[in-house]
């Protein structure tokens, strides 16, 4: 059961990580958008304008999916933490002396542990 839940953990927390990156790269782009959008403004080219008020529109919406989906991840990573510490702390109960408990490297494997909590390619605080 709990290498299941330890699956699912680590699933969960590279679809969020790859979710922060992608709001991150999304967000760079509406920035570069909206500098088009300004100079597009000023120069009076309401053709262009329009055109990237578009892209700044559709651009916004998939930033905000993302940015949900990310939030969901996050929710999901939380709730099986706390079924992976449930399990450990059920084995803690009926451990005998001399057996030792599971390190984060055997909860998330050695590189899925370094990464934990070290999300900051996101600028948003859910992706921190």
């Amino acid at each position: 059961m709990s290498v299941h839940i330890r699956v699912k953990l680590t699933a969960a927390e590279r679809h969020f990580r790859h979710a922060c990156q992608q709001v991150t790269i999304i967000s760079r782009h509406m920035e570069e958008a909206t500098i088009r959008f300004h100079a597009a403004d000023k120069a009076g080219d309401k053709n262009f304008r329009y055109h990237i008020r578009l892209r700044l529109s559709i651009l916004d919406g998939v930033r905000n999916m993302y940015y949900e989906y990310a939030a969901k991840k996050a929710t999901e990573i939380v709730e099986l933490q706390q079924r992976v510490l449930d399990v450990i702390g059920q084995r803690d109960v009926t451990l005998e002396e001399g057996e030792s408990e599971l390190s984060s490297d055997d909860m998330y494997g050695s590189s899925e542990a370094s990464h934990i909590g070290s999300n900051s390619d996101c600028s948003f605080e859910i992706c921190n």
